[in-house]
């Protein structure tokens, strides 16, 4: 029979309210059995309130805890049936540990999630003695208790999408508070349906707080900002357009490469060929990121293609746009002489910024971008990388959420 220091020692150790430890032996060298017994024999009745001492059946069973030192550790309980002696009817008392029909306590699971975040659902199944299926329903019943909350004092919004698969397929629609720096949502497509119906899950009174969305150059999620947010300033991201300029750029080089190759002049064309190798990164790279090598390299482009180093310096001066602090109007004054001297290197990119001017302009408010947004993305291509294991789409948006939520 253990001790009563050891018994102590031990409800110490196991730290459940209500409950303390009565005896424990080792069924195995790996594993611990402790049986629990509650402090007092009474319950409160769920049903009218009334505290009751009439025990009507005893339901004893083994649950899973932390393991303790080398120690998988197991505890034998009793969760009691009583029925009232107020209303006459039959109740199962509450356990603060464990949830009703889990074989493992609360705090195991909370460890649980935390470790599949960091890991993958086999190997943490295979180090906790746990089914694959457990624990997805551990993460399940997790990301209910913390996400069933609608966002508190959303102020700035940003909405942006990652691909699901390789090859640019099955966009997910990803919503960030900006000032809280972390997901609020995943959703398994970017469909503007799927967007609205998750906003109007939202209500009103969360939608009408939101003062700035930042978005991408996509129409939908403009039309979806205007129609549901009425209060929200519309931020079109500046990263974006530049990577439009830059395809625009990119573009040019490639089609001054082809001309290259049909120059007739074997002389001229190995000259141009050579002048425009290798220079897609210089040419796209921002101006005080420049080695010395590529420095050179873009030397040799201007000998050869001068017109791809007037449009990379037409690149670099959109940048410094926004690089400085400068007022709205400044902003637009500015916007207006590029897009005059870039119109005929950048037609593309010029008519998207006049469709977006407004957007665009929105930027000098706050300086907002989607940089956080972007910085959230490349977490979650982590997270897909080391996710084998989880068998649908919705476990996977659960993973996701819960990094930010636990971790």
């Amino acid at each position: 029979m253990p001790s009563n220091s050891s018994l102590y020692i031990i409800t110490k150790l196991i730290n459940f309210e209500g409950v303390k430890a009565i005896d424990y032996h080792f069924i195995t060298d790996k594993e611990l059995l402790i049986t629990l017994e509650h402090k007092t024999s009474e319950s409160t009745c769920p049903h009218c309130h009334s505290i009751t001492n009439k025990t009507h059946q005893n339901h004893y069973y083994r649950i899973r805890d932390i393991s303790f030192s080398t120690y998988d550790v197991f505890l034998n309980i009793n969760r009691r049936q009583f029925k009232c002696t107020n209303c006459c009817k039959i109740f199962s008392e509450e356990l603060n540990f464990v949830k009703k029909n889990r074989t493992y306590t609360i705090r195991l699971g909370e460890k649980v999630v935390k470790e599949v975040l960091e890991s993958d659902i086999l190997n943490t199944a295979k180090r906790n003695g746990m089914s694959s299926r457990e624990i997805e329903t551990l993460l399940k019943e997790k990301s209910e208790d913390l996400l069933e909350e609608k966002p508190r004092n959303l102020k700035r919004l940003g909405i942006d999408e990652i691909t699901q698969l390789k090859g640019g397929k099955n966009y997910a629609a990803v919503l960030v508070d900006l000032e809280k720096k972390k997901p609020i949502a995943i959703l398994e497509n970017r469909n503007k349906e799927t967007i609205r119906k998750y906003l109007l899950s939202l209500g009103d009174g969360v939608l009408n707080q939101i003062e700035e969305v930042s978005i991408d150059l996509w129409i939908g999620y403009k039309t979806l900002t205007e129609e549901l947010m009425p209060n929200a300033n519309i931020v079109a991201d500046r990263f974006h357009v530049m990577k439009q300029i830059n395809e625009e750029l990119d573009r040019m080089r490639k089609k001054e490469k082809s001309v290259a190759k049909k120059i007739k002049n074997k002389a001229k064309m190995k000259e141009k060929l050579e002048g425009l190798k290798n220079s897609k990164y210089p040419l796209l790279k921002k101006k005080e990121k420049l080695s010395e090598m590529e420095k050179e390299k873009l030397e040799e482009v201007k000998k050869v293609a001068p017109n791809l180093i007037e449009m990379y310096e037409k690149k670099e001066a959109w940048r410094d746009i926004f690089e400085r602090k400068i007022t709205e109007e400044e902003g637009l004054d500015e916007i207006a002489e590029w897009i005059k001297s870039a119109q005929k290197y950048f037609p593309e990119s010029c008519q998207t910024i006049k469709r977006w001017l407004a957007e665009i302009l929105a930027y000098f408010d706050n300086g907002t971008s989607q940089g956080i947004v972007e910085g959230i993305n490349q977490k979650i291509k982590l997270i897909k990388r080391r996710a084998y294991g989880m068998t649908n789409f919705d476990n996977f948006r659960q993973r996701i959420l819960l990094n930010w939520l636990l971790i």
